[in-house]
């Protein structure tokens, strides 16, 4: 009970030092407030005005991206195989049709083989068929034999053509897979990655190489609904690569999708970007800057005259009085030194464009010589 007693006693003790620190603090820092509001009671603060205008503004879309391959594919063979003899390597140009490897034939040559040989016998049984038919039809036609032996020497014939028909769509087929043993590039491009090396064993459809085209690459850029009105395919776009210095290089809108992706409702917009020295790798990162559609006359102020105040974008606004009047703007577009104003003043004010981090409102002031009045 009287340990309780003392544990009540400490912190009633440490309650009370602590609300007199506090106190002191709070005193100090209201007397302080006071002591610098009196200093500059009265006295104007020199600042530069301009005023609120209208012209055009041409809002600029930012997106970020990477660069990928205007064309790329994983290059296989249409047959399994040895590869025996594989021609490239990373990074090596390859023209269109260009052979790139080539399997081992040996099984499927000697599989060629057989099926000519197969049609040779194939098309000697049509041939004899075929005799057989036409003497059948001329003693036919004396009576030396009956209609039966003149059907079944038809049939007969009708049976070797389906065999030598069959044989030739063998014969076709291993010829086929025989050339397809040589694995051919259906474009121009760059071995950007090889997979397998002479030796190995590949099956249908697995990738040997990737073959890309990158003497044009593309940004694809992420578009939301609300920016989708603003940019059309042919409009112009600069793209900015990171890796090479912050360099800037020209590109086209070539593609918009037409179905946006769920569930974000986003669209995807392509800029072509040319690459005929061949900088730009895939991969890259990069940043696509997109022109949107101009405002008309729009109603501006400079970015610079821009105050924050609780999350919201101010101005300060010069009355009759030379005294200022904080007022909270509703901002359209921001960029290249101006701001779009949608609500909070009106053309022809006069606004704080400088020195405004010396104002509070109601403040007086005074217009600098250089105040830039427009």
């Amino acid at each position: 009970m009287v340990r309780n007693r003392k544990t009540i006693a400490i912190i009633a003790i440490v309650v009370v030092f602590a609300g007199i620190i506090g106190y002191r603090i709070y005193a100090n820092y209201a007397a302080n407030k006071e002591r610098a509001a009196k200093v500059t009671e009265g006295r104007a603060v020199t600042v530069e005005v301009g005023h609120v205008t209208r012209q055009d503004v041409q809002p600029v879309l930012s997106f970020s991206a990477n660069l990928e391959p205007l064309w790329s594919a994983d290059i296989s063979s249409k047959v399994d195989g040895r590869i025996e003899n594989l021609y490239v390597d990373e990074g090596d140009f390859v023209e269109a049709g260009t052979v790139i490897a080539v399997l081992d034939t040996s099984e499927l040559a000697a599989q060629v083989a057989q099926a000519e040989g197969t049609r040779y016998s194939a098309l000697a049984t049509l041939e004899q068929a075929e005799l057989d038919l036409k003497r059948s039809s001329i003693l036919a036609a004396q009576g030396a034999v009956s209609q039966q032996t003149l059907d079944t020497a038809r049939i007969k014939r009708d049976l070797a053509v389906g065999q030598l028909n069959t044989a030739d769509g063998s014969l076709t087929q291993l010829r086929a897979r025989l050339n397809s043993a040589r694995v051919e590039v259906p474009r121009s491009g760059i071995v950007t990655k090889r997979y397998l090396q002479s030796g190995y064993y590949t099956k249908t459809g697995t990738a040997i190489v990737t073959v890309s085209d990158v003497t044009s690459l593309l940004v694809k850029a992420t578009v939301g609904e609300a920016q989708l009105t603003q940019i059309a395919v042919g409009s112009s776009a600069k793209v900015n690569v990171n890796a090479l210095g912050g360099q800037q290089f020209s590109g086209v809108v070539t593609r918009i999708s037409p179905v946006a992706t769920l569930p974000a409702r986003s669209f995807t917009a392509e800029i072509t970007v040319a690459n005929p020295d061949g900088r730009l790798k895939s991969g890259m990162f990069a940043k696509a800057d997109v022109p949107g559609q101009v405002h008309k006359n729009a109603l501006v102020v400079p970015e610079g005259a821009l105050v924050l105040r609780e999350d919201q974008q101010t101005v300060f606004v010069v009355t009759a009085d030379n005294k200022v009047q904080q007022k909270v703007l509703k901002l359209g577009y921001i960029g290249g030194g101006w701001a779009e104003v949608l609500e909070g003043v009106q053309e022809g004010e006069s606004i704080v464009v400088a020195g405004h981090n010396k104002l509070k409102d109601g403040a007086s002031i005074t217009a600098s010589t250089g105040a830039g009045e427009n």
